[in-house]
Order: structure tokens, then C-alpha cells, then sequence
């Protein structure tokens, strides 16, 4: 699980938090880390966004295998 946390925001300011967030998850590359995405293999969760914490969401990857033999 990776988990990805946004910046503090205004309450309501939420829904563009979260918008912001996913982008940065859009473009982000676990393979550089030696992980790639697994969404099928569990869930993502979202923590409630709250303004003085920031947006926080999990999203599922797995260990490639270089990484599991480099280890």
C-alpha cells in the first residue's frame, strides 16, 4: 500500500484537495521504487478530508520482482 497525502487546505476547498491529489497519483511511478500498481489485488481507501491534515488516500501495489531479489 502506498499512501499519498496532500497539502493542508481550506474545508471547502475539499473537492479541488482531492482533484489535486489524484493527479499527483495519476503521474506518480511506483516502478521507480520497484513496486507497480495493484488495484486488483485490494482496496484503496480515502481517510475523510480534513483541511488541517490534508487529503490521504491508500492505493494497493506489489513488489516487483527485481525489487523482491535485490532484497
Amino acid at each position: 500500500m502506498m499512501i499519498f497525502q496532500g497539502p493542508p487546505f481550506k474545508d471547502e476547498e475539499f473537492e479541488h484537495a482531492i482533484r489535486r491529489l489524484w493527479n499527483v497519483m495519476k503521474t506518480y511511478k511506483p516502478e521507480l521504487y520497484g513496486f507497480t500498481w495493484a488495484d486488483e489485488e485490494g482496496p484503496r481507501f480515502q481517510m475523510a478530508p480534513e483541511g488541517y491534515r490534508g487529503y490521504i488516500e491508500g492505493r494497493p501495489v506489489r513488489e516487483t520482482a527485481k525489487r523482491q531479489a535485490a532484497g
